[in-house]
């Protein structure tokens, strides 16, 4: 299935727990050939980083919710769903950057590739990012243009935005103890922009 390689790899199994044998594997189906179609009609640009974007997480979620609607499920109990799933893929996103960081990576060395990691998370072209500031034992930086809210917006689901902001929340924990994300405001929530702050942690 396509899923398979996506950050939702198991969905399927997770709808079948949640509606039953019968209606579980319906519901996967659907958003199986939703999520398909997505794919397959989305110009990336030669951008590999979008695709994969797009790809791994952010069209296997709208696909889904996209399906839970289609089904009857009001939208509260939908994005309920879609939460559900997206915190448990944003928990295994961050045992792997935890994993990439190792166990005694120093904030220094954070702060001093920070903009190799701004490049990985939030590529040029869908993000449009503010230059990162380092002062002490933080590093800053605002979004003023973010792929979940241009993407959700175009396809009519702007409220599966804040979905995507906590998973980066969630995600980001992985950088921890030793290095530690704080955010202020979102662009989901009608600000002007997202404040990153990355600080030095115990």
């Amino acid at each position: 299935m396509v899923y398979e390689k996506t950050e939702l790899n198991f969905l399927e199994r997770d709808c079948i727990l949640q509606f039953g044998e019968k209606g579980g594997a319906r519901i996967f189906r659907r958003a199986s050939k939703l999520y398909a179609e997505l794919v397959v009609t989305t110009d990336y640009k030669n951008d590999r980083l979008l695709e994969k974007q797009l790809k791994g997480l952010v069209y296997p979620v709208i696909a889904y919710y996209k399906t839970l609607l289609a089904e009857g499920y009001r939208e509260a109990n939908a994005l309920g769903l879609v939460r559900t799933e997206v915190e448990k893929a944003a928990k295994n996103s961050g045992d792997i950057l935890h994993a990439q960081t190792r166990k005694h990576f120093p904030f220094h060395a954070f702060r001093r590739n920070i903009k190799y990691f701004m490049a990985y998370k939030f590529p040029a072209g869908e993000w449009g990012c503010t230059p990162p500031k380092a002062k002490g034992g933080k590093v800053s930086f605002q979004i003023k243009e973010c792929l979940y809210y241009t993407i959700t917006r175009k396809f009519g689901c702007v409220e599966l935005c804040p979905v995507f902001c906590d998973y980066e929340n969630i995600a980001f924990k992985g950088l921890g103890p030793k290095i530690v994300c704080e955010r202020e405001g979102e662009l989901a929530t009608g600000h002007e922009t997202c404040k990153f702050c990355f600080r030095k942690g115990k």
